[in-house]
């Protein structure tokens, strides 16, 4: 198993998606979004002789209609896109962001004609850009200010809105949405500090969102709230020492599951039925089974 530090490293990176809240968003072109905890303790697992080779963050794709986009990280903190046409070999390359921009893994998501992207930029804030579909001028946005951000972002459409969520200052589980169309970006406090340890995965379920993360004593931690309500519900997935990474989310028909690193390097899976506040519990694979 590997030793805690190493654990709220791998907690540091994007996964997941949603599960219960579509309050309104906003959205038009492509989204990004990521962390940048991770060059700082990479540094410090390096000197501890922990550290695996991790040349970067890592991407974040869609289907775009005809065509696959991929968003990352680039050289010297840029955001990067490209784009391929279903069934051709020919990727064309775009710069969303230029150098000292972007320092954390992005998220990506269709709405509508546009592509939207998140990502944290400098000074810990939270950037949204965005780009109608066939052409490649990239608008940029600001959601949240400096010091507000400390990991990847998790992003979805809303029906007519977006949300993007965050790791805020002080540990806090942060929730930004806004109406597609608008540049004004709604911030609530989905929990306060030091309620959470991980970058979250958010998805849209039904007529609400929902979100999960790594919460306190590496618990498993899962948070709903219905469209058009700042009133979040909090719930414990899993206990005490079960959690080791962040967290990915789908909604499966009428539940919600999520898959996350376990102790022992377990690779487990979670799912409730909507409406349920009952988790069921499932191990993919065995100690050992995930490094």
């Amino acid at each position: 198993m590997r030793n805690s530090l190493l654990a709220r490293v791998l907690a540091a990176a994007p996964h997941l998606t949603q599960r219960r809240k579509g309050l309104p968003g906003r959205g038009r072109g492509r989204r990004i979004a990521s962390v940048s905890l991770v060059v700082a303790a990479t540094a410090v697992l390096g000197s501890l002789g922990l550290a695996p080779a991790m040349a970067s963050t890592g991407p974040s794709m869609t289907v775009n209609g005809n065509s696959v986009n991929i968003a990352i990280q680039g050289p010297h903190n840029s955001l990067k896109f490209y784009w391929a046409v279903n069934g051709s070999a020919t990727w064309h390359a775009e710069t969303i962001a230029g150098p000292g921009t972007t320092f954390s893994a992005p998220s990506m998501t269709v709405n509508g004609n546009s592509v939207n992207i998140s990502a944290m930029g400098p000074g810990h804030r939270l950037k949204f850009y965005w780009a109608v579909n066939g052409t490649s001028t990239w608008h940029v946005e600001t959601v949240a200010g400096a010091g507000s951000t400390f990991s990847a972002p998790s992003m979805t459409v809303n029906h007519n809105s977006v949300n993007i969520s965050a790791i805020g200052a002080g540990g806090r589980l942060k929730f930004y949405w806004a109406v597609n169309g608008t540049a004004t970006w709604h911030p609530e406090t989905i929990a306060g500090p030091g309620t959470t340890f991980s970058a979250p995965s958010m998805t849209v379920n039904g007529n609400s969102v929902n979100i999960s993360a790594m919460g306190p004593g590496d618990r498993l931690k899962f948070f709903w709230a219905v469209n058009g309500t700042a009133t979040w519900h909090p719930e414990t997935v899993a206990g005490v020492g079960s959690v080791l990474s962040a967290p990915s989310m789908t909604v499966n028909h009428n539940s919600v599951n999520i898959s996350v690193v376990g102790a022992a390097n377990r690779l487990r899976f979670y799912w409730a039925v909507n409406g349920t506040a009952t988790w069921h519990p499932e191990t993919v694979a065995g100690i050992g089974s995930v490094q």
